[in-house]
């Protein structure tokens, strides 16, 4: 009698949590969150966003298997760098830009230099700019390009050269100086923003704007080192926006882009330095005859 009562409520127990498993509206399985669902999920909606600024399909094996808008990206990076100065803050730019391979981009840096690298500092930068995301479809070079120091603040020119001489190789092109971190995540909003702009004004009118960015600093205190005795030094550390402090800020650094479908999204500043840009290879063609 105990065993045929233990093996009723056994028999019981398991129809009932099935019916929980099929009808309740959280345990079912249009709400649990199985790998495959998930995969087909994030599948069509990398499907619905892919845009013309994706690779091609040469680059790519379908939209379907694309994760990420920067998987399989080709891109040419120029960093104009005089001398040894800001070294300490080329390794930080030159980290994030190998962050870019592991988000599955093709990355190609060139670096535009007025010194020789010692055979120390090239060693030191083999060891640290590598890659080793399986992908196909990604990977990382870098290479030096010496100038006379003499050219000084043209350092900066070069690269436009270089941009049409590779137009076709690549699907964004990115220059900076040797002091601004860009990271995957910059590159994405890029994109993004971007396709964004294209889809409001179409992609004629799309070739008057270009998406910047707004840099920043951190104005920590001058002259002190940062240990566990002088960390409270940092206390009122904020991020500064030193080309930009005209106040009021909308009368002074700020302004609205001046076309009527742009104007409620986006703003321009008056001082359109930012020391680093990106462009599409399309952008780049429609600027070349302007």
């Amino acid at each position: 009698l105990t065993t045929s009562f233990l093996f009723g409520l056994a028999v019981c127990s398991s129809f009932f949590l099935w019916k929980i498993h099929n009808n309740d509206p959280i345990l079912s399985n249009s709400h649990l969150p199985h790998y495959h669902n998930v995969a087909s999920a994030k599948a069509e909606f990398t499907k619905k966003s892919q845009t013309a600024l994706l690779p091609s399909s040469s680059s790519t094996t379908s939209s379907a298997s694309t994760s990420s808008i920067l998987e399989g990206l080709r891109i040419l990076v120029t960093i104009a760098s005089f001398d040894f100065m800001q070294l300490p803050h080329l390794e930080e730019v030159l980290d994030g830009i190998r962050d870019l391979c592991y988000a599955g981009s093709k990355v190609d840096i060139v670096i535009y230099t007025t010194v020789v690298y010692p055979v120390a500092f090239i060693d030191m930068f083999n060891d640290r700019m590598r890659c080793t995301n399986p992908s196909p479809n990604s990977g990382l070079t870098t290479t030096m390009i010496l100038k006379p120091n003499h050219i000084r603040l043209h350092l900066v020119d070069f690269h436009r050269q270089l941009f049409y001489e590779r137009i076709d190789q690549y699907d964004v092109f990115i220059y900076t100086e040797d002091d601004i971190r860009i990271s995957p995540t910059t590159v994405a909003a890029y994109l993004h923003e971007t396709n964004r702009v294209e889809s409001i004004v179409g992609a004629e009118h799309a070739t008057d704007f270009n998406v910047g960015i707004v840099r920043y600093e951190y104005d920590f205190p001058e002259n002190v080192v940062i240990t566990d005795k002088t960390r409270h030094a940092t206390e009122n550390v904020t991020r500064v926006y030193w080309e930009h402090l005209g106040k009021p800020v909308f009368e002074k650094a700020v302004d609205k882009v001046e076309d009527e479908a742009l104007s409620p999204y986006y703003i321009a500043m008056h001082l359109h330095h930012q020391g680093m840009y990106l462009a599409t290879a399309s952008l780049l063609k429609a600027w070349k005859e302007r």
